[in-house]
């Protein structure tokens, strides 16, 4: 993440205020020069957000806003993919929500549904509080961002109201602009709210553009299967880019291809394989992948991989690599620990 915000900052720099001499902020906070990453190991974000502050006390004020405004879901790598495929709204906010409570990233947030609203409220971890204005204003803004890109009205849905728990900056007209709805300061919460109705929104499948993003990614990862013109191919490659419209099944998986479900049967028989063959490495594979790179709980990804209830992704899971999902996380943790310890 430290790495995709400074790769944005850059860029906003260079196109907006050439006359800002980015060497020299990227020097001061320990960037290399092309803004790439961070000169210390590891520390990608928190010189991103040195030189936030730096901007933010000097030529640009605004800069956090200007920051999060260009926030995209494909930078959230395979936890965007999981928003994305999402049945809901309120899913997509649970999903991200855990996420981010459970990483290193130094916001917390938590979703509370309260009379006509569902308010997502926002707080900094203690060994941010010094930098809290710039991380809220940044990431408030990306996460409505986000949440626009998702729905089918996209920006022309609005929240209910935005707080913040700090005062009102020189550049307080800036928010309004963006949030395009009533924003107040000096609260006691750091809050967005959209009305409830929003949260029970189905997220569309046919967002073939961003979908084609998560799935090339996801098909680097997941190897040569993917690829080609194969029938098996052609169904792995659906199951990825299309999860919610073929549901795990035979007959939604058919009928995304245009194919009547007992050809489709007969094939991938033709080819070797059952499509209960394949639908089950797709979505072990996909769980690999969220164990591996991303927060989410066991629950939500036997949720997200179609299974109604966690035991039976629990079971499928154990039986396939031999051994419980957890082991395999916790397994992959002391490894990149032991990893992120050994001498340079």
């Amino acid at each position: 993440m430290g790495r995709r915000r400074l790769a944005a900052l850059r860029d906003i720099l260079h196109s907006r205020y050439p006359q800002i001499d980015s060497r020299q902020i990227a020097m001061d906070c320990g960037i290399k020069s092309d803004w790439s990453q961070a000169t210390s190991e590891n520390r990608s974000l928190q010189a991103a957000l040195r030189a936030l502050t730096q901007l933010r006390d000097g030529p640009v004020p605004d800069i956090a806003l200007q920051l999060g405004d260009q926030a995209q879901i494909t930078d959230s790598g395979l936890l965007g993919y999981a928003v994305l495929t999402a049945p809901t709204v309120l899913q997509a906010a649970r999903i991200t929500s855990h996420a981010l409570n459970q990483s290193n990233y130094l916001l917390r947030n938590k979703i509370v549904m309260s009379g006509e609203h569902a308010r997502t409220v926002f707080t900094v971890a203690g060994t941010a509080r010094s930098q809290s204005e710039q991380i809220l204003e940044m990431s408030m803004i990306a996460v409505w961002r986000c949440i626009q890109a998702i729905i089918p009205s996209g920006r022309a849905v609005t929240p209910s109201y935005v707080t913040f728990n700090f005062p009102a900056p020189p550049y307080k007209d800036r928010f309004s602009e963006l949030f395009a709805c009533p924003v107040e300061f000096n609260s006691s919460h750091s809050v967005l709210a959209m009305p409830k109705s929003l949260v029970h929104v189905t997220i569309p499948s046919g967002n073939a553009e961003l979908i084609r993003t998560f799935s090339s990614e996801l098909k680097q990862l997941l190897g040569d299967g993917y690829r080609g013109n194969s029938i098996t191919a052609r169904v792995r490659r659906a199951l990825i880019e299309n999860p919610q419209s073929c549901a795990y099944s035979l007959e939604g998986t058919a009928k995304q291809l245009n194919i009547a479900p007992r050809s489709l049967r007969r094939y991938l028989s033709q080819n070797g394989h059952s499509f209960r063959q394949v639908c089950l490495e797709v979505r072990m594979q996909l769980a690999q992948q969220y164990l591996h790179s991303s927060n989410m709980p066991l629950k939500a990804i036997a949720y997200q991989l179609g299974y109604k209830h966690a035991s039976n992704f629990n079971r499928a899971f154990c039986d396939y690599f031999g051994a419980p999902p957890e082991t395999l996380r916790r397994r992959r943790q002391e490894t990149n620990a032991n990893s992120a310890n050994l001498p340079k």
